[in-house]
């Protein structure tokens, strides 16, 4: 099962596969709930889809990972249960979300990781090497999971990130303040990272722009931003 999930949500092997399998894994099952709390606030009654969303959430079970696919096929594979998926999918219709292409997702998980590597290869100091790192973390755990529930992760991530900017602001302006052009040039690029994500975010969340204040962030974006690239 954890080669089968991994196929299921397009993962290659890597140092980290069995985590990322996990991670995706756990987030189905978030969205397996967050869907039947949207169905049920669309009036759907749960006996509509009760069956097929609980064989699926039973079998997307990290504890299930080595066992066969063929043990859980007759659990899931029920022509009740795709009725289940493709009623709710229908009435949800009206909630999908502008999706990031493939080339976009592929670019920004690139850059993370070129942007890690100038990091290891730039000398920082260490304050403000661990607070870009902490950002990338949070940026790439959100991307992790983009797939399975689209862009409410990455506006989370937008969020934590604008929290940690505002607890440290005093810091983190004095310590970029004293870099040189490479390490001012890292923070730039750490903040086109972000960019790019909350543009996501705006498409799906109607976060209209970076630069606009979104109220439920516990700072500007725009402030966040200016504070990072200056």
């Amino acid at each position: 099962m954890l080669h089968t999930w991994a196929a299921v949500f397009g993962l290659e092997e890597s140092a980290h596969f069995e985590d990322d399998v996990t991670a995706c894994v756990v987030a189905l099952r978030q969205e397996i709930d967050f869907a039947r709390l949207r169905l049920t606030a669309q009036g759907v009654p749960d006996d509509l889809t009760q069956t097929g969303f609980s064989r699926l959430k039973g079998t997307a079970s990290v504890g299930y990972f080595h066992t066969n696919w063929h043990s859980h096929r007759g659990n899931i594979q029920p022509p009740e249960n795709r009725l289940a998926f493709a009623w709710a999918a229908w009435v949800l219709r009206d909630e999908d979300e502008t999706t990031m292409s493939a080339d976009a997702l592929s670019s920004l998980r690139a850059e993370i990781v070129s942007l890690e590597q100038s990091l290891e290869e730039t000398e920082l100091s260490p304050y403000l090497r661990d607070f870009i790192q902490r950002q990338l973390d949070t940026i790439r755990a959100a991307l992790r999971v983009y797939g399975v529930q689209g862009a409410r992760p990455l506006k989370e991530a937008i969020e934590k990130v604008a929290g940690a900017y505002a607890l440290d602001k005093p810091m983190l302006d004095s310590e970029v303040g004293k870099e040189m052009e490479a390490g001012k040039g890292l923070v730039s690029r750490t903040g086109d990272i972000l960019r790019q994500t909350a543009e996501v975010c705006g498409n799906a969340e109607k976060i209209v722009s970076f630069g606009e204040k979104v109220t439920s962030f516990g700072v500007s974006a725009g402030t966040l931003l200016l504070g990072l690239i200056k």
